[in-house]
């Protein structure tokens, strides 16, 4: 489906049911830039496409690294990151930070501290001095109901290092505590009620945060809708980043990015988005064209290895026809493109450029 691409990027284009039943033709690129000094984006070779989601290692017990590329409409911006947060000296807590305008996250990172009974409560250790830590779920709050007989485990964060249960959890153990959280969801004594866990890697989908929005696969999915997506399905589903990172909408293309605590001394680190737009042209048999901007929906950091590397996603759809027969993948810099006012995909398909 996808013919011609005259762009740096990796393409593929796919065709999918809309949740209201039109046949969508999907078209998605991928870049690769390392960030250098000065806030610049160098481009790199084109990577290789996600075509699923690539994990640290059992999926059931391990970070998502990486989400698919074959996800056909996203309502918003993800904005993702893997790496470790640092710190200049030893400190009790190391704090990190992304913001992106005014929106801002930040998470905190801890030495390994336990929970603890004495006289009649748990209680929390102190972790002492650390300088680094890795950005990884399974240090959040979450994980399995410690001693539950049924085995249960949070369904926001199903690796953590597990949860006191009050009723069930041996009070002679001392049991592993999350090492990373925020000044503003803190881990708490009330154990009932832990803290939402925090992070900044992309999370897979059948974590809450994403399945509550995959709808509802009832009899009347069974006997009316079914192979389709249910009535009640939001496109939110597919959204990877943690919701703290979750653009209130869609990122241009050309914002500065300010990173705190993500490098080697904690040093802070900004960095201005590339400034490029891919469009893409569809075309019929019948001659029609239809030229059509995609979305900027992911912008994903790796700070692991020795390179700073942002891989950035974009995506477009339109409902199409049996005549329907290629699509092609272009670009050129944000300001030209956006005087070709070409329309951009929403919900429904096609909408016109605000």
């Amino acid at each position: 489906m996808l013919v011609e691409n005259t762009t740096p990027f990796a393409g593929i284009a796919f065709e999918q049911w809309h949740r209201d039943g039109q046949t969508m033709a999907v078209i998605v690129a991928r870049g690769r830039f390392r960030l250098v000094s000065g806030g610049a984006m160098e481009p790199l070779d084109a990577p290789d496409l996600v075509l699923g989601d690539g994990f640290a290692g059992n999926p059931q017990k391990s970070d998502l690294l990486s989400a698919s590329d074959l996800v056909p409409f996203k309502p918003a911006t993800d904005l993702t990151c893997l790496g470790t947060l640092h710190a200049p000296e030893p400190q009790r807590a190391i704090v990190g930070g992304l913001r992106v305008g005014s929106h801002t996250a930040i998470i905190r990172g801890t030495a390994p501290r336990q929970w603890v009974y004495a006289n009649g409560s748990w209680h929390l250790t102190d972790g002492g001095s650390i300088t680094e830590i890795d950005l990884t779920y399974t240090s959040a709050s979450g994980g399995r109901l410690i001693g539950d007989p049924q085995g249960r485990v949070d369904p926001r964060n199903p690796i953590g290092p597990g949860l006191i249960d009050p009723d069930h959890t041996p009070t002679d153990l001392e049991i592993e505590a999350p090492r990373i959280d925020s000044k503003h969801v803190p881990i708490s004594l009330d154990h009932r009620k832990p803290a939402s866990p925090q992070g900044f890697g992309p999370i897979p989908p059948w974590w809450q945060a994403r399945q509550r929005f995959a709808g509802s696969y009832d009899q009347d999915w069974q006997a009316n809708r079914r192979p389709g997506l249910p009535a009640d399905f939001d496109y939110r589903f597919y959204q990877c980043a943690h919701p703290n990172l979750v653009m209130p909408g869609f990122l241009a293309g050309d914002e500065v990015i300010e990173t705190v605590g993500l490098l080697p001394g904690g040093r802070k680190h900004d960095f201005r988005l590339p400034g490029l737009q891919p469009w893409a042209r569809f075309q019929f048999t019948d001659g029609r064209q239809v030229r059509a901007l995609m979305r900027l929906d992911g912008v994903h950091l790796d700070f692991r290895g020795n390179q700073l590397v942002a891989d950035l996603t974009w995506r477009a759809w339109m409902a199409i026809c049996p005549a329907f027969y290629r699509v092609d993948l272009h670009h050129g810099r944000l300001g030209e493109i956006r005087d070709m006012d070409l329309p951009v995909p929403g919900l429904q398909g096609l909408e016109e450029a605000a």
